[in-house]
């Protein structure tokens, strides 16, 4: 089989591909459940980026409570993480698996070698945007000179440093204050501009804080990036194929559950999330998520021309926004990591290709994809082997 040259227009391939980097060809389907074979019950550890409400990351909790992952012989566990940068633990194999929302944040932890790929997309369009009183004169980028800006645990969001090169913002004229996920800061005039996830922020803002926003969104100022996207540790796949086939059947089937089923949803969120969040923000979040979980190839779907132009987006606006002593204008480490990631403007696949490929699998590099079912992650429903010897495929 002759190798693929991609172009960097060209350069990822489905994340559900990368699922199975380990798959080679000749490789074999595990057994159907429900086969008559007896599987033993694996352990499977899984780390979320927030707490339980009815968001993207909730078909985990519906799996468990539906029984998906027994009827798959997984054993589920799980932690809670609100920092990003936690995800390392991840690649450190703490975890097998976890949710990520920043695109910066996976490819800067590739570049470091930590084993981490992305699988499916949660959620296919970032859930974050920034808040300002209603009637605020606060009403692009540029207008943040001057203001104070919060900035969430962790690094500054990639959404916000992409904006601020877009709209050609001088940074070192704001003031960044590091805030938490109460949104009083908003209220209480400790920042100008608050960084809130759509699904439940601003929802806490008007009916909990009595303080009405309006929302400035990254899309509109040359920052449309995805979602909340499944990452694994990339030796745990390898290592453990079928473990991770079995969670992933279970959750894409509690993803489309998810979809179909509000009421039922809600309920289990409010179970499972206690008292933090309310019935009517579970409600609220779930008819903003419900939507951002679909698209027209299935659940769990990766839009590789989408996760392109990201790349190109952080390259060409992040890369392209300097101080005057020339040193990169977004000056967080994880810009500099990104930086160094991507070296130089519109360069090949070729050149990034080891990098690249760690990202979404080095199966991206040689094999071909056809796409055999309705779920984006089909690798882990179809179980059939393709031509090529995998047990999926795009």
């Amino acid at each position: 089989m002759s190798e693929l040259r991609l172009t960097r227009r060209q350069v990822l391939a489905s994340a559900a591909a990368a699922a199975v980097v380990a798959c080679t060809p000749g490789a074999t389907s595990p057994s159907p459940s429900g086969s008559g074979g007896t599987r033993a019950v694996v352990p499977f550890k899984f780390l979320f980026g927030f707490t339980v409400q009815a968001n993207p990351s909730m078909p985990v909790i519906v799996a468990k409570e539906l029984a998906y992952y027994k009827e798959e012989g997984v054993d589920i566990a799980w932690d809670f993480t609100t920092d990003s940068t936690s995800i390392r633990l991840i690649g450190a194999n703490q975890y097998n698996a976890g949710s990520v929302s920043d695109v910066l944040t996976v490819a800067n932890f590739v570049k470091q070698g930590i084993p981490l790929i992305a699988m499916v997309q949660q959620g296919q369009d970032s859930a974050r945007v920034f808040a300002v009183k209603q009637g605020s004169p606060i009403k692009r980028p540029k207008d943040f000179e001057g203001k104070k800006v919060g900035v969430k645990p962790g690094a500054p969001w990639t959404e916000y440093l992409a904006m601020l090169s877009y709209d050609k913002v001088d940074r070192t004229k704001i003031t960044e204050v590091p805030v938490g996920f109460s949104s009083v800061e908003l209220k209480d005039n400790l920042v100008d501009v608050l960084p809130v996830f759509i699904g439940n922020e601003p929802f806490v803002l008007k009916n909990t804080l009595n303080t009405p926003v309006d929302l400035i969104y990254p899309k509109d100022f040359g920052a449309p990036l995805v979602g909340t996207t499944m990452v694994a540790n990339k030796d745990f796949i390898k290592n453990n194929r079928d473990a991770m086939l079995r969670f992933l059947k279970g959750t894409m089937k509690a993803q489309e559950y998810f979809i179909d089923h509000k009421a039922e949803t809600v309920q289990m969120a409010v179970q499972y999330g206690g008292t933090a969040t309310t019935r009517a923000q579970h409600e609220y979040i779930y008819d903003i998520s419900q939507k951002d979980m679909q698209h027209p190839n299935g659940v769990g779907w990766i839009d590789k021309a989408k996760w392109q132009a990201n790349l190109d987006i952080l390259d060409d606006q992040i890369r392209a926004s300097r101080v005057h002593d020339g040193r990169p204008h977004a000056d967080s480490p994880a810009c500099y990591g990104y930086l160094t990631f991507l070296s130089a403007p519109r360069i090949s696949f070729i050149s990034v290709s080891s990098t690249m490929s760690s990202i979404f699998g080095a199966s991206v590099m040689s094999l071909r994809f056809t796409r055999i079912s309705r779920f984006a992650c089909h690798l882990a429903l179809s179980m059939k082997p393709t031509p090529f010897g995998c047990c999926m495929s795009f």
